[in-house]
């Protein structure tokens, strides 16, 4: 039966917290690795109980090591090995064994004697009822691709021998994947899925440490299982992620990413398979469409005394209005051209406590979107529970869920009746005055690495983000990756930023934001040099950018004298590509914790990557 599956070696802790977590994520198969029985107290029967009490089916045994190709003793010896694995597939209620090819320096080169091999375990596991399945370790000494694999399972010609398709070993060292739709259902044994970031690295040492779930890397993974699928194959789809953080992470956590990493994989895949006038499949639930987002509605603060003043001021500074306050709460609305920030000096409740952990810092978002009530339904289709806050008589209900460090996410719709949501909640005091700025253009998050991937699923998966390739920024003091996560219509961009720790920026943020967070947004402006001046005017402090920044400029880029030295008297950073022109720049760093970047745009799509170095050192300065 077609349904989604994961291999115990995909989570760290105990056998009994792994298969309560699958259990608990709502995966109904189950792979058991042979370590996890190793380290097991009890006996093999004792895991088929407790896998029964908890739902699940245990789909099969792996891994079979090194067995084809073997010369005497260590044939024979072999044989002896494979019947100990059988009893124990009896004891825990399995009837299916997973081998992979062999490693060993003893194996013959020979297709012949390793087929006859194969052809004979495969006989005696008939006699109890079993089924094995064969697949190509990238690294095989001599059986290292599907197709060498496939010719494999074909000479040994046994209905109870098929092949293992890894999405891992076949993307890895790009085997091809349309021609996987020509082998015969019958010939699978089991598919397993996994995808792994696209970093140069042998095969061995990127499988056994950064294998990840489907979505997580960058790995053709939904090309593979549409080619998959269209073999007739309708067994169990299993997970398989060798990973350090994985195995370092709690098993719930882990087991939750996986499932909505399946999720969307099956989603993706009925997606492909409609547009290719193909039947869905309906792995599992169907999940409700992802919404579509229509940017940000808005960013609030926590906020308090003291510092609730000095953060005023500055966004004030930037041009920004107090517009309005809450009807109930002290929560003070700014607006500048339709963007709105919410300030909340609240002494109880969640932003007050949000205050408490993290002082001044971003505690919410809120997403415009077509079907907040559709998107709302699909976060909770995918574990991740609603959250309302406490309301006045008359005051707006707007769902949310936990976000980054628990800080919060708010589904808003379009105004639909007489008064938004807005009008609902505040008094409004005063006009916005003209400004400058024109739109949230992204916002960071910084994020510990073992969180990143977990970040990474939920906006995919809940939100319907995509993601660009990752990079490497330099940084005096290390080095940090980052990964753009962003809404098809680049209306919602968040880079998610991760280090190893040492004094880069990233690390220095989290240990002074006391965890993961928001460290920077960024706000666009179609005259950049004219808002510095203005907002300078206003007091607003920005980084002070070395000379030498601007010398190096003028040898790389033909940039007119005098505006160079209008942007060096104004510390603008900035770049050039084929697409266009960025101008930004950055304000000093507010109570070590957040910082805005303004920006503008002329046909350029990008970050401003390069100049990552510049500003780093600059808030070290």
């Amino acid at each position: 039966m077609l349904r989604w599956s994961i291999a115990t070696v995909s989570m760290g802790g105990t056998l009994e917290a792994k298969l309560a977590a699958v259990a608990r994520a709502g995966f109904r198969a189950v792979e058991i690795f042979e370590n996890d029985l190793t380290f097991f107290s009890g006996k093999p029967r004792d895991v088929r109980a407790r896998a029964e009490d908890l739902g699940l089916e245990i789909i099969g045994l792996q891994p079979m090591r090194d067995f084809e190709g073997m010369p005497e003793p260590l044939r024979s010896r072999n044989f002896d090995r494979a019947e100990r694995k059988f009893d124990l597939m009896e004891e825990l209620g399995t009837r299916f064994l997973g081998m992979c090819s062999s490693v060993s320096e003893d194996s013959a080169d020979d297709m012949q004697r390793a087929a006859a091999d194969l052809a004979e375990l495969a006989d005696r596991a008939a006699q109890r009822g079993f089924r094995l399945g064969y697949e190509a370790l990238a690294w095989g000494r001599h059986v290292r691709d599907w197709i060498s694999a496939y010719e494999l399972v074909c000479l040994a010609d046994r209905p109870n021998l098929g092949i293992v398709l890894d999405s891992f070993h076949i993307c890895v060292n790009k085997n091809p994947l349309a021609p996987l739709a020509d082998i015969p259902a019958s010939r699978i044994g089991l598919v397993q899925l996994s995808d792994a970031p696209g970093i140069v690295m042998d095969p061995m040492s990127l499988s056994r440490h950064h294998r990840c779930f489907p979505g997580q890397g960058d790995h053709p993974v939904d090309t593979f299982l549409d080619a998959v699928m269209k073999t007739g194959y309708r067994g169990p789809i299993s997970l398989e992620a060798f990973n350090d953080q994985f195995r370092g992470a709690p098993a719930t956590t882990i087991a939750r990413d996986g499932m909505r990493s399946m999720q969307i994989a099956g989603e993706t895949l009925d997606r492909n398979r409609v547009a290719q006038g193909l039947a869905p499949l309906h792995i599992g639930p169907d999940l409700p469409p992802a919404a579509q987002i229509g940017g940000i509605e808005f960013v609030e603060f926590a906020s308090g005394s003291p510092g609730g003043d000095s953060f005023e001021a500055l966004l004030g500074g930037l041009g920004f209005t107090r517009v309005a306050r809450h009807r109930s709460k002290e929560v003070d609305l700014y607006r500048q051209n339709g963007l709105n920030i919410v300030v909340n000096r609240e002494q109880d409740g969640f932003a007050h406590s949000f205050y408490l952990m993290h002082g001044t810092s971003v505690c919410a978002l809120g997403l415009r979107l077509d079907n907040p009530e559709g998107a709302l339904e699909r976060a909770n289709a995918l574990g991740a529970p609603t959250y309302f806050g406490r309301i006045g008589p008359g005051e707006a209900l707007i769902p949310a869920v936990a976000g980054v460090e628990n800080s919060l996410i708010y589904f808003m719709g379009e105004k639909t009746g007489p008064r938004s949501n807005w009008d609902q909640d505040f008094v409004f005091e005063t006009q916005e005055a003209p400004g400058a700025l024109v739109a949230f253009d992204h916002f960071s998050n910084v994020l510990r690495r073992s969180e990143f991937l977990s970040w990474m699923t939920f906006y995919k998966s809940v939100l319907g983000l995509v993601n660009d390739p990752q990079v490497e920024v330099a940084d005096p003091y290390g080095a940090f990756f980052s990964r753009v996560i962003r809404s098809k219509d680049g209306s919602v961009r968040i880079p998610l930023n991760i280090a190893d720790g040492g004094s880069t920026a990233v690390s220095r943020f989290i240990d002074a934001f006391g965890g993961s967070g928001v460290q920077h947004i960024a706000l666009e402006t179609g005259d950049l040099l004219g808002f510095v001046e203005a907002a300078v005017a206003r007091g607003v402090s920005f980084l002070d950018i070395p000379d030498n920044y601007y010398a190096d400029l003028a040898s790389r880029f033909d940039i007119a004298p005098e505006m160079l030295e209008r942007m060096r008297r104004l510390n603008i950073l900035y770049d050039r590509n084929r697409g266009g022109e960025f101008f930004h720049i950055y304000t000093s760093t507010f109570e070590e914790r957040f910082f805005f970047e303004i920006v503008e745009r002329r046909g350029y799509d990008q970050y401003g990557a390069a100049n990552t170095p510049v500003r780093l050192a600059a808030q070290m300065a």
